[in-house]
């Protein structure tokens, strides 16, 4: 492996870019390493849209961003670590977006429903290259197998416990009282629905078709009411019967 001295020395400069610094109205100096680090996830990011991930090599990544080969190694092991804190800033964009897995004050099952899957199938929209590839990884990396497990497994207690708080309140009936193995079970489903959806990037009307489907089957699951104005797609006026 490559020299891992800093990237200053390697460069021979400490030069960095400039943003506003919100906190204190003033302007701040951005470390270059940070700004490097930056420029090897967007370059793997970029090299995504031309090859598969197993395809890409460190000398692709390198040469996208611009940097020496050395560079690339004072910050990342390899090209799956890149992949792998790609995959976890992908998924905190995702989770974000939702703003919680609790069903809110006056949430119906249908509602909360519509919420999580659309908000989560936009965020797979706009990264699918870095969820496919993450997802593609994990039969092969065991970090990044690691770090997926944990984020699915924080994913499906929080789930879990929802279902149960519901289920004790008597506003749903599940169809089992493993509440943890039927949300397993869903969230496993609905993330190869979204792996398929982004792989072969179906029409739209095929996707819409896929989250309705989706949430009929969560509130079946769940024992959740799924009155008929519900039926009617969320997404985009698809019907499910």
């Amino acid at each position: 492996m490559e020299s891992t001295k800093s990237p200053s020395a390697v460069s021979g400069g400490d030069a960095g870019a400039r943003l506003p610094d919100q906190d204190v109205g003033r302007r701040r100096r951005i470390p270059r390493g940070e700004v490097q680090r930056q420029s090897i996830l967007d370059a793997f990011e970029r090299c995504l849209r031309e090859m598969s991930a197993v395809d890409i090599s460190v000398k692709d990544i390198t040469e996208a961003a611009g940097i020496k080969r050395p560079n690339f190694y004072f910050y990342f092991e390899s090209k799956d670590e890149v992949l792998g804190e790609l995959v976890g800033r992908a998924w905190d964009d995702w989770s974000d977006s939702i703003g919680g897995y609790h069903r809110r004050a006056g949430e119906s099952h249908a509602d909360y429903f519509d919420r999580l899957f659309g908000t989560s199938y936009r965020a797979w929209v706009e990264r699918d290259r870095v969820m496919v590839a993450g997802l593609q990884a994990v039969n092969y990396d065991d970090k990044l197998r690691a770090r997926w497990t944990s984020l699915v497994t924080d994913l499906n207690d929080q789930l879990a416990a929802q279902m149960s708080r519901d289920a004790d309140a008597g506003e749903i009936t599940p169809l089992s009282d493993d509440h943890e193995g039927l949300v397993t079970t869903l969230t496993d489903m609905i993330v190869m629905a979204f792996f398929k959806d982004r792989s072969l990037r179906p029409s739209e009307a095929e996707s819409r078709r896929m989250l309705v489907n989706v949430k009929t089957i969560w509130l079946g699951t769940w024992g959740a009411p799924n009155p008929p104005s519900h039926r009617i797609d969320r997404y985009g006026g698809v019907t499910s019967s």
